[in-house]
């Protein structure tokens, strides 16, 4: 495993959208400085950051902008798509797999994921398609995962649910799991989770917005 801070990875995705605008633009090379003014991070983080990554830059002469768009992608691994599955089909739910779907079919586009199904309880919901996404029942989600060696998962129940759900979902060989739920998962170290809290998110963006300009 890199030995890489999570800040950094946060922001590979960031830098990685940046050289994808500046290729199709025609730009060729850009060095740290101009990078920096664009993306308002400093020079220092970004050459520090791309260290990481190997040797992708030099003094005076910059970056050449394909090749680290290449080695972004490699170090991301998006050229290798991974299945994974969507449990909880409520408006976020939705909202997900009608986002992903719209990446997946944009031209250039390189979408890290891709859904094979989507389960829920609601009578109403099983059965339906949502953006060419079938909705099964929860009741077949570990003979789905299991028959198709599904490794991600991304959650998006009631917070009274998550925990049943994320246990179910270790036991049957899920190993990481991209977390709607806005609560803490009860599951061993051998799961990977990412917590994203869309109300934590704005709160922290109000925060710094109030104290950005008062």
């Amino acid at each position: 495993m890199y030995k890489i801070p999570k800040a950094t990875v946060k922001r590979l995705p960031f830098y990685r959208r940046c050289f994808e605008s500046l290729h199709e633009q025609g730009i060729q090379r850009i060095l740290s400085s101009q990078l920096g003014d664009m993306l308002k991070i400093d020079p220092a983080t970004i050459r520090r950051d791309f260290s990481y990554i190997g040797e992708l830059g030099r003094q005076g002469f910059g970056y050449e902008v394909n090749k680290v768009l290449l080695a972004l992608n490699d170090f991301l691994d998006l050229n290798n798509v991974e299945q994974c599955v969507l449990i909880g089909v409520g408006n976020l739910g939705r909202a997900f797999l009608q986002y992903n779907v719209m990446k997946s079919q944009q031209q250039h586009n390189l979408n890290p994921i891709k859904i094979l199904y989507a389960f829920d309880v609601a009578e109403e919901i099983v059965g339906k398609s949502y953006s060419g996404i079938q909705v099964l029942h929860i009741d077949k989600l570990e003979e789905i995962i299991r028959e198709n060696k599904v490794k991600i998962a991304v959650l998006s129940v009631p917070p009274k649910s998550a925990n049943e759900i994320a246990e179910r979902l270790e036991g049957s060989g899920i190993k990481g799991i991209f977390n709607f739920s806005s609560i803490s998962l009860n599951v061993s170290r051998n799961v990977y989770v990412y917590d994203v809290d869309l109300l934590n998110e704005l709160q922290s963006f109000l925060f710094f917005v109030k104290n950005k300009y008062e």
